[in-house]
């Protein structure tokens, strides 16, 4: 027994003295061999939909089409110091609806948290439906473009949850900023380019599917406006403000698209208007916003300012007199033109 517990020892003592010689100096190197064939395989990118051949979709407003549709100008007023310019159109394509937006903004930042929910971040919270439709539609939307192009969909019809299709009927969003880049003390604003494919708004229960259809399709908008206030927080009244800023310009109705801004294939809906000045006095006549259009919602107002004290001594629209319209304060003459639904022709004799 003790010859045996002997012969194990010895065995150990050899094996551990062969394991250091090993490791001192027996270690054999790994001859690394590269693989003829490696994986490259990455996974592709999900279809995007297909726009129009004019149209690239980058955030950046260079495409003819934008310079040929009407734009909507506004200002979003918060207070005195912090305030927001806002400019929005459309267009229509072969594929689909175009936005296009700009947000300047005085006086706040421009945040995006990617891990709070949109309505706390900088963007334009718009709400669309057909102009048809009244209050609580079901084909409503509510869509949100953040400042850094990223979006939220959501429809009335599933209880404003997302509203999700095939990839290739989704929108195509992109945008740029102005002056640095979000979440810096450089940045003061975005650039929104925009594309829904006719296939997402059929989704949505838009009767698009003739050209016809498409052609005449009127839809009522209303761009809600969200100013972040920080980064950080979810705090509904301290850490954005929300503005619902077109009720300074129109009597919108909250979700009813028969109320919203009007918008078609060439951008806004609205009328032009001419001005002819007569007389020996001089002055100005404008839509009161200074918009070079009228909008034929609510009572689009126009005023006439006198120069010197200046007297409106004849005013004709399209040549019927409606001198006796006019109402005078403070220096200043204004017209309603109630229910206005064409192209107006002034005639304002000054003496």
């Amino acid at each position: 027994m003790k010859k045996t517990a002997k012969m194990i020892t010895a065995l150990l003592c050899l094996s551990a003295v062969c394991s250091a010689a090993m490791l001192s100096g027996c270690e054999k190197k790994v001859e690394y061999i590269p693989d003829p064939e490696p994986y490259q395989f990455t996974n592709p990118a999900p279809p995007q939909a297909e726009t129009d051949a004019d149209m690239t979709i980058d955030g950046v407003l260079d495409e003819a089409r934008w310079s040929e549709s009407r734009w909507l100008y506004a200002v979003d007023v918060m207070n005195a110091q912090q305030y927001a310019d806002i400019e929005f159109t459309t267009s229509y394509g072969e594929k689909g609806v175009y936005f296009a937006i700009k947000v300047e903004e005085t006086g706040t930042n421009i945040y995006v948290n990617p891990n709070r929910t949109s309505y706390y971040n900088s963007c334009i919270e718009m709400y669309m439906g057909p102009a048809t439709d009244g209050g609580d539609s079901p084909r409503c939307f509510e869509f949100d473009f953040l400042a850094d192009g990223s979006y939220e969909s959501k429809l009335n019809y599933n209880g404003w949850n997302g509203a999700k299709t095939t990839y290739e009927k989704m929108p195509v969003v992109a945008a740029t900023t102005l002056g640095g880049e979000v979440n810096t003390l450089e940045c003061y604003g975005y650039i929104i380019e925009a594309f829904f494919p006719w296939g997402f708004l059929e989704f949505a229960d838009y009767d698009v599917e003739t050209q016809e259809q498409r052609d005449s399709l009127i839809l009522g908008i209303d761009p809600v406006h969200i100013f972040s206030l920080r980064y950080d927080g979810t705090d509904l009244n301290g850490d954005r403000f929300w503005s619902d800023w077109a009720a300074d310009y129109i009597p919108v109705g909250f979700q009813n698209p028969s109320t919203f801004f009007k918008f078609g294939k060439d951008g806004l809906i609205a009328y032009d208007y001419t001005v002819t000045y007569t007389g020996s006095g001089s002055g100005t006549l404008e839509e009161e916003h200074g918009w070079d259009y009228f909008l034929a919602e609510g009572t689009p107002t126009f005023v006439i300012r006198t120069l010197n004290g200046a007297e409106v001594t004849s005013f004709k629209v399209n040549g019927v007199d409606c001198t006796g319209q006019l109402s005078f304060s403070g220096g200043i003459y204004t017209y309603e033109a109630r229910n206005a639904r064409e192209d107006l022709e002034f005639e304002v004799e000054i003496g």
